[in-house]
């Protein structure tokens, strides 16, 4: 981590943005890390208390919410925040015009999903009420466009308090749902429950710092947006079948017993990812500043972020496969012991997600983004191929395999062939990552 200071604060100086960029780095870590030690200690207690096939059918049903979570969001974000920091004073413009947006996508994706399951399991009414009742939290994520102003504006903490009271809220309720002997339905409304409590919060931390002007609608610019957009969606939506497509492919192929023991692998790998989307959260508006001021110091910026993720990647990943089986056996027991394999698997994907998070930005800095479109298409196609080759003879193992092979063609090798100045410019940042130097 020390690595990574030196390279951040080569990047920005003893600067206000920099004093900027740690304090809101530090609250996006408070935020993840309350997650991370609390979300963690109570999955496995849940994942103990139902065990590997309810909690596998519970897994499967969250993973296709997902999906249409990323339909709704109509890849808005990232150019939402974009044209905030680049003109603030037309935020109020930008963000009346993304809430309309995405309450209409939050819509028709609760529609879609419901369509989808009346043709998936037309004779599982069980599964089905699962789903749908869990899906609810695509309804209530419409308010999250609050954050996007937050973002903008350096602000994360205000984010930080709305989410994490909501989220320990939600724990305790989780906990109080164990220790009464609760059945899947009820765990399935939780997620709903802190969507919604998530969105109260932040409407309350809106009134205390609120836009200039108000929020107005721009059909206009929601034109532009969404011209822009579309390639980040069908990009998003790819992105979720090269990272939750194994979880729909292993039900069909193993059942859901197999769901429950890779998803307590996976859950264990992800819940690092949370370092690469901190930093990329407060880092984008910088770059999109540095990038409108043109010069050397856009790429010398990425240069020195590219390198740090570098840096951050190879160690946490090494760490997570030295240590899988005692985190499995610590947090999950006996009955999770095949998953701890799963995890040493999957925690590789932890470099091609810092890789991938920095990419981003240059792919919406560079107006390229139908690129991400390609790379996510070409990650999909991998993951796609590789789990219907491998689930069935491999279970869990080959649905890891085939998530971190499809990552690794997303991020970094489908960009040879797609972008070959991105390529040489990742290349160039793991040369200078100091743990490749003596």
């Amino acid at each position: 981590m020390t690595i990574v200071g030196v390279k951040f604060q080569a990047l920005f100086g003893n600067s206000p943005n920099l004093r900027a960029f740690a304090a809101n780095v530090s609250w996006l870590v408070a935020d993840k890390l309350t997650r991370l030690f609390v979300g963690v200690l109570i999955s496995a207690w849940i994942a103990r208390y139902l065990g590997p096939e309810r909690f596998g059918l519970l897994a499967y049903a969250l993973t296709l919410v997902s999906l249409f979570q990323a339909l709704s969001m109509l890849g808005l974000d990232n150019l939402v925040v974009r044209d905030i920091a680049a003109a603030s004073e037309r935020a109020n413009v930008v963000l009346g015009t993304a809430v309309r947006l995405r309450a209409a996508g939050a819509a028709g994706a609760y529609i879609t999903l419901g369509a989808t399951v009346a043709v998936l399991h037309a004779n599982d009414a069980a599964s089905a009420g699962l789903i749908l009742l869990a899906g609810i939290a695509i309804l209530m994520q419409i308010t999250e466009v609050i954050d996007l102003w937050f973002q903008s504006q350096l602000q994360s903490r205000r984010t930080v308090i709305a989410k994490i009271l909501s989220y320990l809220t939600t724990a305790a309720f989780k906990v109080s749902l164990v220790m009464a002997g609760a059945g899947l339905t009820w765990f399935a409304a939780a997620g709903a429950m802190e969507a919604a409590l998530t969105g109260l919060c932040l409407c309350v931390s809106y009134r205390l710092f609120r836009t200039q002007q108000r929020w107005i609608w721009d059909p206009i610019l929601a034109r532009q947006l969404l011209k822009q957009s579309w390639p980040l969606l069908i990009s998003g939506l790819s992105v979720f079948l090269y990272m939750r497509l194994s979880v729909i492919v292993l039900r069909e192929q193993a059942g859901n017993a197999e769901v429950g023991l890779y998803s307590v692998g996976a859950t264990l790998s992800e819940m690092w990812y949370f370092i690469p989307m901190t930093i990329f959260s407060s880092v984008a508006p910088i770059i999109a500043r540095k990038r409108a001021e043109g010069g050397d110091a856009y790429e010398r910026t990425l240069l020195q972020i590219f390198s740090g993720m570098w840096a951050i990647s190879f160690a946490i990943a090494a760490l997570n496969i030295v240590g899988a089986r005692t985190f499995v056996n610590l947090l999950y027991g006996h009955q999770y012991t095949k998953s701890a394999e799963v995890f040493a698997i999957h925690a590789l994907t932890f470099i091609p997600v810092c890789i991938g998070v920095v990419q981003s930005v240059w792919l919406i800095n560079e107006g390229r983004s139908k690129i991400a479109l390609l790379q996510a298409i070409a990650g999909a196609s991998t993951a796609l191929t590789l789990n219907f080759l491998l689930t069935s003879s491999y279970g869990a193992y080959g649905a890891a395999i085939a998530t971190v092979v499809s990552q690794f063609v997303q991020a970094f090798l489908a960009n040879a062939l797609l972008a070959p100045d991105l390529f040489r410019l990742q290349c160039r940042s793991l040369l200078l990552t100091k743990i490749f130097r003596p």
